[in-house]
């Protein structure tokens, strides 16, 4: 499929206060599917989606609070998934709050009372950076998931300094990504002419079915974090761009 690959850097986009205490920075909304920057500064208010969230801690320390008086810890590299129509809200520890995540189906925002009791079908998953599952492979790549089986895959990609994945696509998936400790390069195009880089908290949006290879034009390694959106083939390993 054509098109190109687009880069934003999520402190350039406006941002929204859906509730108080949360401030939102939507970086990219493709389908029903958005890749979203929370900064929460203190405690947000109790409040409820339509949809689920996948979300990766990237700076800061606190808690997600649930169904009554439990409650999360949430640190910098943690992944959460919050199931749809949980109520929640974030608790801002000493440090600011910062998780970008996908955020999947209606985008509106509704502030509710606190809960009362649990419910056991609506409880946030907290998975840390060092209980990552390895998943789909590339050449060259390492990828490892908290959540295996969900629809939206989120992934820790690691890639040693300058390497080079084989050329693959990922079927009908909205992909999203970004750069945690390292500008990265992906190649793309008919004959992979193009070339788009991504430098340190920059996000990306690859689109469905484009055939590229990501690189890494440093000497030291590399870490993103990527989010594929729809399901199976998560990745389909091609030989070449065309």
């Amino acid at each position: 499929m054509s098109g190109d690959i687009r880069v934003v850097d999520p402190a350039d986009v406006d941002r929204t206060a859906p509730v108080a205490g949360l401030v939102e920075r939507t970086a990219f909304h493709v389908g029903d599917y958005r890749l979203v920057l929370f900064r929460i500064d203190e405690n947000s208010s109790w409040h409820v989606r339509e949809g689920a969230i996948y979300g990766w801690v990237r700076a800061g320390h606190g808690r997600i609070a649930h169904g009554g008086e439990r409650a999360t810890d949430l640190g910098a590299g943690d992944f959460l998934s919050v199931p749809p129509a949980t109520v929640h809200r974030y608790v801002a520890g000493r440090d600011r709050l910062e998780i970008l995540a996908v955020v999947t189906g209606d985008p509106d925002v509704t502030r509710v009372a606190a809960p009362t009791t649990a419910d056991e079908d609506a409880v946030p998953t907290i998975v840390g950076p060092d209980d990552l599952v390895p998943t789909v492979e590339s050449p060259n790549l390492i990828r490892e998931t908290p959540f295996p089986g969900a629809e939206v895959l989120p992934m820790r990609v690691r890639a040693a300094g300058g390497a080079a994945a084989g050329w693959h696509h990922h079927g009908d998936n909205v992909y999203f990504g970004y750069a945690v400790d390292g500008p990265s390069e992906t190649e793309y195009g008919p004959a992979g002419e193009k070339s788009s880089r991504i430098e340190i908290g920059e996000c990306f949006h690859v689109p469905p079915r484009l055939i590229h290879r990501d690189t890494n034009p440093t000497d030291t390694a590399h870490t993103g974090i990527i989010w594929l959106c729809g399901g199976e083939p998560w990745v389909v390993n091609v030989e070449g761009p065309e």
